[in-house]
């Protein structure tokens, strides 16, 4: 196997925009954190990496992690409301016969595990959440030194996750499903743009 696929969880996987989103910003305003009160302020956190962004508003390690661990108790309640996205399953299984599949994600690490276990997903070999680092340049680097390969990708639908693939020095696929749209998400400069769940296996076949 010649390349390992890193993908990130949420709008690329999942299609869990709506009920994370409410989640996060529901938690913000109960601490006091009116500054994130709507879709756009939300989806800004998302230009560069969530937890620098937070902590550029003004956030401590403390407000964040309460926000955080507030979130993941939320999702971990209403796994059963989140979804896959189309055909993503059947993608995901193919691509593991020929690739090592991960997940660099925001999220944590326990909330992905049980949804893929509700889901009956098996063919990821490493999950990296936010409890195991903040940074997905470092989750990335993580892997890239436990699975070494010819070629690392990352598999991102926001800014920041492409930003952070290309400052790990990985490839990076922008999917066009997910939390950016398609004209935000090329300001980011992908190397790859999976127009839809078809486009992963054609693009990871043509990586060499």
């Amino acid at each position: 196997m010649n390349t390992v696929l890193i993908f990130d969880y949420d709008g690329v996987i999942v299609d869990s925009l709506d009920i994370f989103m409410k989640f996060f910003i529901n938690s913000c305003k109960e601490h006091g954190w009116k500054e994130i009160s709507s879709k756009h302020d939300f989806l800004s956190l998302f230009n560069g990496n969530m937890y620098e962004k937070m902590m550029k508003l003004g956030m401590t390690k403390q407000d964040i992690l309460t926000i955080v661990l507030q979130v993941k108790k939320g999702l971990l309640n209403h796994l059963e409301d989140l979804h896959l996205f189309p055909n993503m399953k059947q993608t995901l299984m193919d691509l593991s016969n020929q690739h090592t599949l991960c997940i660099s994600t925001s999220n944590e690490t326990s909330v992905v595990k049980n949804f893929l276990k509700l889901h009956q997903l098996s063919c990821f070999t490493q999950i990296y959440g936010s409890d195991i680092h903040h940074s997905k340049i470092k989750k990335i680097e993580m892997i890239k030194k436990s699975y070494p390969a010819k070629n690392h990708v990352y598999i991102g639908d926001t800014i920041g996750d492409i930003e952070e693939g290309k400052k790990a020095k990985v490839i990076t696929i922008g999917v066009t499903w997910g939390w950016h749209s398609k004209e935000k998400l090329q300001q980011s400069n992908p190397d790859y743009l999976a127009e839809s769940i078809q486009d992963l296996t054609k693009i990871a076949s043509s990586i060499n």
